[in-house]
């Protein structure tokens, strides 16, 4: 039967892949970012750490020392966050949205599977 859970079921498939089962532990995911090398992966580190730095240090014109160069790439802090956008799940959401607001449909009765049974001189009972 072509039920709204297995139309889901059938999507997810295909549609569910910006989190991927982690291969050791249960109820957890993994999201795979891309960078061209490690000075990438340090400035894009750096730049999230300089962000948080400055947004917690309010009161200018103080800047910590220890943040060295306080200019912060905001380019790379945005390609990573596009890299972290979910880009098919919106999709599927979409579907389950459309699937949810068809009525459930009901199970018809399957006479095939019943007998009916005497169980008192009295009484019928069906079985299914």
């Amino acid at each position: 039967m072509n039920t709204p859970i297995n139309q889901l079921r059938k999507k997810a498939n295909w549609l569910l892949t910006g989190l991927k089962d982690h291969p050791k532990k249960e109820d957890w995911y993994t999201v795979t970012l891309n960078f061209s090398g490690y000075s990438s992966l340090y400035g894009t580190v750096n730049d999230l750490m300089k962000l948080c730095t400055v947004a917690m240090l309010t009161e200018p014109p103080y800047i910590s020392p220890l943040v060295g160069n306080p200019n912060i790439d905001i380019a790379n802090i945005l390609e990573l966050a596009i890299q972290l956008m979910p880009k098919s799940e919106p999709e599927f959401l979409d579907e389950i949205k459309e699937i949810l607001k068809q009525p459930e449909p009901q199970p018809l009765y399957n006479f095939s599977t019943s007998r009916i049974i005497q169980a008192f001189p009295d009484t019928v009972v069906i079985q299914t």
